[in-house]
Order: C-alpha cells, then sequence, then structure tokens
C-alpha cells in the first residue's frame, strides 16, 4: 500500500509529541501489531481520517520525505518479527531555551513509560516530551540478537543516554552508567560462552573506573591501562573487541589490526601510534580525572610488539614497542585510556609490555566448556529455530557433547555444513555443465539432527583428533594376552588420571624389540579413551629441521595439548627424535631435555604421555625412562600366542614359526592380504 505523506495538522498537534505515524483506514492492517515503512523502518501506527499518511515534521526529515511530494509505502509488520532491543544509546538535546539539569535514570525511565513496546530504528529522530520540557531525541546505536536495524523496546532494555546540548546536564549518568549489569545478557548480542571473560574483565579493568575519581584516589591505586586476551585462534578475541563498544558507556572504541601500524616511511609506524593516543591527552589537558574513558584495541598485537632485539635490521617493531610504552606508562602517562591487545601467542609478546602498569591484566580466552557450546550453538541457530526450520529432534545439549575443542568459530562452520546438508536435499536438478541449474525454493527445509552428525564428521576441530595422523595404524588389532594387556594397563591408568585431583598428568612408556606393535598398542589405548585431543609426534614430522626448530615443534605440540581439557601426546620412537645412533654415541641434548621436561610438567588440565622405544638401555641411559610414571614391556609373540592367533587367521598356521617372533615378522610372511576383521 502507498500513501501520499501528509502532515499533522496545528490542531492535532498532541499527535506528534508521539513517534506514531497515522495511515488511512484499512482492513489490511491491525493496529495492535506495526508497519513497516518502505521495507526498512518499523513504526507503531494509528488509523485516522482522509487519504494521506500523516507525519510529524522530524518523521518527515527521518524518512527523507516531502509533504504533498513523496509517497511512502506501508506493509503489515508482526510484532513477533521485531527482535527486542538488548542495548539502546540515545542522543538528546533540548527543545527549550532554558538551562536545565535532569537526572539521568529518571529521565530514563520517562522515557520507558511513554515508549515501552514501542519499535525504533538505527539513527531514528523523534520528540520525548517530559512535563513542560521537549526533548530532541536521536537512536545512535542500536544492539538486538539478530543484528536488525529496527527491534521493540521492553522495559528490561539497557537504555545509555547522551546530551549533545549545552542547555542539557545529566546528573547521575556518567559513572554510574558507564557500565551495564553484571548479569547482563550476552547472548542477546550474538556472544556465547564468554560471560565468565567478560565478568573477568569488568571486574579488574572497568568496575574501578564506575567510582568517583576522589575515592579512588583515597585508595591511592592508578587505574587499569591495559589488558592482553590471548588463547587459541577462533575463541572469541576478536568478537570481544567488536561487541566491548556495545557494552559500554563510553566513546566506541578503536580497534586497530597490528600490521596496520606499519609503515614504510621512517618514523611514520611511530607516529600512527602517538595518533591513536592524541584524542585521549586533549581531553586528559582539559578534563584531567572527568574525561571519558578512551578504549584502543589492538587486534593481532604480537605483529608490532615482539621481544626487542629480534627484530630486522631496521629496527622499527624496537621503536613501536618503545612508544606504546612511553604513552601507557610513561613520564606524561594519562589515566582516560584503556589499551587492550590480542594474540595467539603470548610467548611472543616483549616482556616490558607485559608487567603491571602497562598490560598487567592476562585474560585467556580457551576452548569452550559444554554449556559455552550450548550457548553458542543456541545463539547460531536461533534464527532457524524462530522461521521454523530445525527439526524438533535436533539436540543442543546433545551436539554440545559430541562437539569437545571445538573453537566458536568451528561451532559456526559446524551449523553452516548442517544447513549445507538440509539444503541440499532441497536443490533439484543437477546440471552443473554451463546451463542454468535450478534451484527450488521451499519453506519446508528442515535441518535434522543428522545433519548436524554428519557436520561433526565434515569440520574437524583444530585442537582435536586428525585421522590422517593415525591412518597407518588402522590395522588388525588381534586379541592375545601380550597386547591386550598392554591395552587394558594403558586404560587403567587413563581412568585414574580422569578420576583422580591429586594429579594432573601421567604418563606411560611401551618398550620392546623393534616390530612388536608398541605404536599400535599407544594408539589403540589413546583412541579408546575418548580423549578429545591427540597427537602423536614422530622422527618422521621433524625430518629436515634444525635442532631448534625440532625442540619448537615439539614444544608447539604440547602448547596445544595445555588448551585442551583433557589430552594425550604420543612420542614415537623416542630414540629416533632424540637423533640417536650407537657409533659415538651421539644424540641431541636439546630434543632430549625438551622431552624430558614436557613429560614430567605437571599441566593445569588433564594431560596424559604415552611414549615406544625400541632399545630400554638407552632411555635408562639417558634418564628419559624414570621421567614416566609406568613402563610396560611389549613381548614377541610366543608359541602359546601364536596358538592364539592361528585361531583368530587360520593363515597363521601356513607359515614357518620360529619362536619368539614380532607381530610385524609374522605379518609379513602372511601369503594373502590380512583381511581379518578388526
Amino acid at each position: 500500500m502507498k500513501y501520499v505523506v501528509g502532515s499533522i495538522k496545528i490542531e492535532q498537534v498532541e499527535k506528534g509529541k508521539i513517534n506514531k505515524i497515522y495511515i488511512p483506514k484499512t482492513s489490511e492492517l491491525d493496529p495492535s501489531e506495526f508497519v513497516l515503512v518502505d521495507g526498512k523502518y518499523a513504526f507503531k501506527f494509528e488509523f485516522t481520517n482522509g487519504c494521506n499518511a500523516q507525519l510529524s515534521k522530524i518523521q518527515r526529515e527521518f524518512l527523507n520525505k516531502s509533504v504533498g511530494k513523496d509517497e511512502i509505502s506501508v506493509r503489515h509488520l508482526n510484532v513477533v518479527e521485531c527482535d527486542p532491543i538488548s542495548l539502546l544509546k540515545l542522543d538528546m538535546e533540548i527543545i527549550n531555551l532554558e538551562k536545565v539539569d535532569f537526572d539521568a535514570k529518571e529521565l530514563v525511565e520517562k522515557f520507558k513509560d511513554i515508549y515501552v513496546s514501542f519499535p525504533f530504528n538505527i539513527d531514528q529522530k523523534f520528540y520525548l516530551y517530559v512535563g513542560d520540557f521537549g526533548f530532541k531525541v536521536v537512536v545512535r546505536e542500536m544492539f538486538t540478537a539478530l543484528d536488525k536495524r529496527y527491534g521493540i523496546l521492553l522495559r528490561n532494555t539497557e537504555v545509555f543516554i547522551n546530551s549533545i546540548s549545552e542547555r542539557l546536564t545529566l546528573s547521575n549518568n556518567t559513572r554510574e552508567n558507564m557500565l551495564l549489569d553484571p548479569n547482563f545478557n550476552f547472548e542477546s548480542l550474538g556472544i556465547g560462552g564468554l560471560k565468565q571473560e567478560f565478568g573477568k574483565m569488568f571486574r579488574r579493568a572497568f568496575v574501578q573506573r564506575a567510582f568517583d575519581s576522589d575515592v579512588i584516589r583515597k585508595f591511592g591505586i592508578p587505574h587499569v591501562k591495559g589488558m592482553i586476551l590471548y588463547g587459541p585462534p577462533g575463541t572469541g578475541k576478536t568478537l570481544i573487541a567488536r561487541k566491548l563498544g556495545s557494552l559500554l558507556n563510553a566513546r566506541p572504541p578503536k580497534i586497530v589490526n597490528g600490521p596496520e601500524i606499519l609503515n614504510k616511511y621512517v618514523g611514520q609506524s611511530e607516529e600512527n601510534i602517538r595518533n591513536l593516543f592524541k584524542d585521549a591527552e586533549e581531553e586528559w589537558k582539559v578534563k584531567k580525572e572527568d574525561s571519558n574513558l578512551h578504549i584502543i584495541i589492538f587486534d593481532e598485537i604480537d605483529a608490532i610488539c615482539r621481544r626487542r632485539g629480534n627484530s630486522n635490521g631496521t629496527g622499527v617493531g624496537d621503536q613501536v614497542v618503545n612508544q606504546l610504552l612511553s604513552k601507557m606508562d610513561g613520564v606524561e602517562s594519562i589515566e582516560n585510556i584503556l589499551v587492550i591487545g590480542m594474540t595467539n601467542r603470548l610467548d611472543l609478546i616483549d616482556e616490558a609490555l607485559l608487567r603491571p602498569g602497562r598490560f598487567e591484566i592476562h585474560l585467556e580466552i580457551s576452548l569452550p566448556d559444554e554449556e559455552s557450546r550450548i550457548e553458542i550453538f543456541r545463539i547460531h541457530t536461533k534464527t532457524m529455530e524462530s522461521h521454523d526450520y530445525l527439526d524438533k529432534s535436533v539436540d543442543l545439549n546433545k551436539v554440545a557433547k559430541l562437539s569437545k575443542n571445538y573453537t566458536g568459530a568451528e561451532i559456526t562452520a559446524v551449523v553452516k555444513s548442517a544447513v549445507s546438508f538440509a539444503l541440499e536435499r532441497k536443490v533439484h536438478g543437477e546440471r552443473l555443465d554451463g546451463e542454468k541449474m535450478n534451484v527450488v525454493g521451499d519453506k519446508n527445509i528442515k535441518v535434522y539432527m543428522n545433519d548436524f552428525i554428519q557436520a561433526l564428521d565434515e569440520v574437524k576441530p583444530s585442537f582435536g583428533i586428525n585421522e590422517l595422523d593415525f591412518y597407518r595404524f588402522e590395522k588388525t588389532f588381534y586379541e592375545t594376552p601380550i597386547f591386550t594387556q598392554g591395552i587394558e594397563h594403558g586404560k587403567n591408568l587413563l581412568q585414574k588420571l580422569r578420576k583422580t585431583n591429586l594429579y594432573s598428568t601421567s604418563s606411560l612408556l611401551f618398550y620392546g624389540s623393534p616390530g612388536v606393535g608398541k605404536t599400535t598398542l599407544a594408539v589403540k589405548a589413546a583412541r579408546s579413551s575418548m580423549f578429545p585431543f591427540i597427537k602423536i609426534i614422530s622422527p618422521r614430522d621433524i625430518i629436515g629441521l634444525s635442532e631448534y626448530e625440532k625442540v619448537n615443534y615439539i614444544k608447539e605440540k604440547f602448547m596445544d595439548a595445555y588448551k585442551s581439557e583433557e589430552s594425550i601426546i604420543i612420542l614415537d620412537d623416542i630414540e629416533g627424535l632424540i637423533d640417536f645412533v650407537n657409533i659415538g654415541p651421539r644424540f641431541s641434548n636439546s630434543v632430549l631435555q625438551a622431552l624430558k621436561i614436557f613429560i614430567k610438567e605437571e599441566s593445569r588440565k588433564k594431560m596424559f604421555v604415552f611414549g615406544t622405544t625400541s632399545s630400554v638401555e638407552v632411555a635408562r641411559e639417558c634418564g628419559i625412562y624414570e621421567c614416566f610414571q609406568s613402563a610396560y614391556e611389549v613381548e614377541k609373540i610366543g608359541f602359546p600366542d601364536y596358538e592364539i592367533l592361528c585361531k583368530q587367521n587360520s593363515s597363521f598356521s601356513e607359515i614357518q614359526y620360529e619362536e619368539p617372533m614380532s607381530i610385524k615378522q609374522l605379518l609379513s610372511l602372511l601369503d594373502e592380504p590380512d583381511i581379518s576383521p578388526q
């Protein structure tokens, strides 16, 4: 429906004081619902006489319409299509000519009394009248769960107001309203599984700033000026940066990608750092303690703040670190800043930046636990559920249990993959030879539980189990006492580790002659444990690496394991890893010391280390044997075990057996391929 734009008559001035539009009566619209103007602006409306739509001057200004010349299109908008507004930020200026002082909290309550259950749009302009005073209001920012440009105001919506007029002073506003309620619904902003991290961040960095500067001065403590967020890729560090401005009634943060600071011209990189602090410094000179908080966020800060002395010949990185140090904690440092850095590699950051007074808060954003994963899945499936695309068979709690060690980004990929399986079922026509492919839209599309199961199989976690690492160990397993006892021994140690709280690290060394199946036993025991993180380190992984690179490779694998709640590392062929040679004897002492340290290291989370060696004497002489809490000898196949093998695979009875033999020797003598069941 289209209507010519008209104005509200002078005798109906009360109509212009409320943010409604007035349209001719029609059976296609319900006054208890809303209307969508021009396909993108939500309004509350009332019926009126005449044939034109009646809009106030400020509404016409917002919609950029002229009386009698322009038209507006109107269609029905169901109230349920409007997401609740979780956060609303308003700029206000007073219409009256005299200077007035208002209590900000009371003004927010008056605003809610009038406009609760009204729809609002980003950048919308409207009037608010309180008693004899009128205010011109602009919606500066608005946040809903689905990031739409319109939403509905509820009584529990967080509303922040800011005066942009010299004649309007808002008391009881900045300090008290700068922080959100600790129980704020982060899920409504699309943030899942990070509530604990946000809570710690607010307590350490923001709560102190909520108090009057005189109170903090009496405590004699300076404000926190910097924090580092670190953790694996995809866990939500950058998401926090994007949403931080939504959670504070402060200036929008300056978000800078670390590499953008660097410049090819001499001195320009340092100048870029100084420019980031310029606004905060100018305000500090004028307002001192009454200054607003300026937040600067560095994404990938390790690109510009690496350890000094390790950069290239230009020394640009060193100069950037020096400039940042002087701005945060120098002679003329200021108190109205908070610098937040984010990195995947905390170990690369210059130590001088990490001490108190600079980036003193180190907040780890780790892999989400089960409850956090449920939140993330709920956020990413909320839209499809609201449109009835999510089948009732989908159990997000079960999906979260099956997605151990998935990061937030990987969970998003799982949901996308599940949807792709559902859409694939509705695609008709498979001609991809250049002709147009017929894709039929169907409102009955459903995403089933099986789609999520297939998606979990398709999207593997980077901190999980890579099946390609274990394909060479997918061999037939023969249940002889030597093998079953070895696996049971490993299982028992893993179960003890999982149940105990007395220690968090355990280990087991399998030793025996070459070819007896030590590595296969370690892999079988590890896979049967259902630990979400299993990595194998074998000599073939470090071929061609220098001694320093080998140590770094081993260190990275163990560091990744420490990020998982439960993890297993398999050290295959230890004498090969340390480059042991009998002539000399020779070996890599650096690699040996690294292995000894990591095997004995008590981690914060549960970790189990399997080791295999073909020379227990070498392990004892090197001192690595004593590092393992337990050891198990894998013996060659004796005659009793050989008889058991013959019962499981009759082909073994046809070979010439000489006691004792390794399982590898026996398998190599088979005339036919080993096709026995697993």
